[in-house]
């Protein structure tokens, strides 16, 4: 395949990026849509960072750390080996989860995390 930053319709539906208002296909326009990628992690957890320097940004990015596995079915998010269920780090910043505030490293504190009343997807 052709890595998405060069390629300029990253999800094969005909449609050039620059003019997608639907990315992941799902029929929701992405202005409307909570989960731009369909990946299964809501937009406003992903923010617009580029984790993976690959040229999407994260809400838009189906596979955020581009280990080959989609962010929905990837059970290691800090690619450690570890799998996050058994990971007591899983940011991978030396901070053990129960004492860290930030456990994914998104800059948003945990507490309340992903709460944004009047959402809909």
């Amino acid at each position: 395949g052709v890595p998405d930053d060069e390629d300029t319709d990253d999800d094969n539906d005909g449609v050039p990026d620059d003019e997608d208002t639907d990315d992941d296909n799902d029929g929701v326009p992405d202005d409307e849509d909570n989960d731009d990628d369909n990946d299964g992690v809501p937009d406003n957890e992903e923010g617009d960072d580029d984790f993976d320097d690959d040229g999407t940004p994260d809400n838009l990015d189906s596979d955020d750390d581009n280990d080959g596995v989609s962010d929905a079915e990837d059970d290691d998010d800090d690619n450690d080996g570890i799998p996050d269920d058994e990971d007591n780090d899983d940011d991978n910043d030396g901070v053990p989860d129960d004492e860290d505030n930030d456990d994914d490293n998104d800059e948003d504190e945990d507490d309340g995390e992903g709460e944004n009343e009047g959402d809909s997807a």
